[in-house]
């Protein structure tokens, strides 16, 4: 049978087949971020011994730090603009 809006039920729940959602609602929340809201972290090794650290950021922004052979540190932004 098909849904009928003038029944007065929710699609999800004619869809559910009348059955409650149970102890949750529609929306779920959690407390901590999520992993596409967390800052995504990339690290390697290059053969010569440096190390990378690419860091993206939610807005896209990507910051990377990097340390050569010889023991010297550099940083950079790349700025991610809409």
């Amino acid at each position: 049978m098909p849904w009928d809006p003038q029944s007065g039920q929710t699609f999800g729940e004619h869809m559910r087949g009348g059955q409650p959602l149970g102890n949750r609602t529609a929306d779920v929340i959690t407390d901590e971020p999520t992993y596409l809201t967390k800052d995504q972290v990339q690290e390697r090794r290059g053969e010569n011994g440096s190390f990378y650290k690419a860091t993206r950021d939610q807005a896209g922004h990507i910051t990377t730090l990097e340390t050569t052979a010889d023991g010297r540190e550099r940083k950079h932004v790349r700025i991610g603009l809409r």
